[in-house]
């Protein structure tokens, strides 16, 4: 539980706020109660009801932006009731709403849900009296509405470049190891035995370009072979640099001999098109199919060993690994 949390920002948002809503809420409802005010009572246990609702969906699901959703909508309703309900004194819960939405949901959702709160908040109140309290409070509720949304934007954005930047090898601008790792497991917690292919490729000699020509040569070969294999990508296909002058292609296949083409197409794509300061450059192809593994170490394992098995035999060729 709490790891899951520590993992997952949106669910400890949910939670926490789900939380202390229900026990605020909770109070209020019942010293109303005690009070005798049935209606404004049976709103609180309308709130609590489905606050908690929203919260073990959270849980129960593990969708936490469709949850997060659910909340803001209700929350911006339930603000909307409460200050139609009981006024001025519910304008606190407007703050609360307007700067939570955006930890909670989507970007758009708490955008729209939070200005149809601030229009329905601000026409209540200046429609029961206008004075300097209640500008200055439309005022305040103006500028969280639109810091949170600059902030949020601001966030979001910077989040995407961290994701990007997390995800993708900087010299060829491909995937990267991380991103391969998780595709590999996803192609193996969906079920894609026997339909899916690995393909481990090793740039021949490379050590000798670098030797002798420098590492800028090196990286120029590096950029070239990933615009290449590129290039080559169908449908389906995707390419991640593994690391130092490896590459991986992951890509559909029916069986050991569809792989097998594939991997002599690719490795005379590059023996003939890719040049680098010493002549051509060629690839030794290691593959596999995704046959029984439960994890993606086991699979890269044997495409990998395929591929110590055609730089044995002296590069430019390929090795497919038997059926499992």
């Amino acid at each position: 539980m709490i790891a899951r949390l520590r993992n997952d920002f949106r669910l400890t948002i949910i939670t926490l706020l789900g939380s202390v809503t229900s026990v605020v809420v909770g109070s209020f409802l019942v010293w109303r109660l005690v009070r005798g005010d049935w209606t404004i009572a049976a709103l609180d246990a309308g709130v609590v009801f489905t606050v908690v609702a929203v919260v073990g969906l959270a849980w129960r699901e593990g969708h936490t932006e469709r949850a997060g959703a659910w909340m803001v909508v209700l929350n911006s309703g339930f603000a909307i009731l409460a200050f139609l309900t009981i006024g001025p004194a519910a304008s606190g819960w407007v703050y609360v709403v307007l700067m939570t939405n955006y930890y909670l949901a989507p970007l758009r959702v708490a955008t729209w849900s939070g200005a149809a709160l601030l229009l329905c908040a601000s026409a209540t109140l200046l429609w029961r009296d206008v004075g300097p309290y209640h500008v200055s409070t439309l005022v305040t509720w103006s500028l969280v509405y639109a810091f949170s949304m600059v902030f949020a934007r601001r966030l979001r954005t910077h989040s995407d470049s961290l994701e990007l930047l997390a995800s993708v090898d900087p010299l060829t601008r491909i995937p990267n190891r991380g991103m391969l790792e998780a595709d590999l497991q996803q192609a193996i917690a969906t079920g894609q035995s026997g339909r899916i292919g690995l393909l481990v490729l090793d740039i021949d000699r490379f050590k000798t370009v670098n030797d002798t020509y420098g590492h800028a040569a090196g990286d120029t070969v590096l950029m070239d072979l990933a615009a290449l294999l590129g290039e080559e990508l169908r449908q389906g296909d995707a390419v991640y640099r593994f690391g130092g002058e490896e590459f991986v292609m992951v890509l559909p296949a029916s069986s050991e001999q569809a792989l097998t083409r594939t991997a002599d197409r690719v490795r005379e794509a590059v023996a003939t098109r890719l040049t680098g300061p010493g002549g051509q450059i060629t690839v030794a192809v290691g593959g596999a199919m995704l046959a029984a593994e439960r994890d993606w170490q086991d699979w890269f394992a044997r495409a990998d060993a395929s591929l110590y098995q055609a730089k044995r035999a002296g590069g430019n060729t390929t090795h497919i690994a038997e059926p499992l």
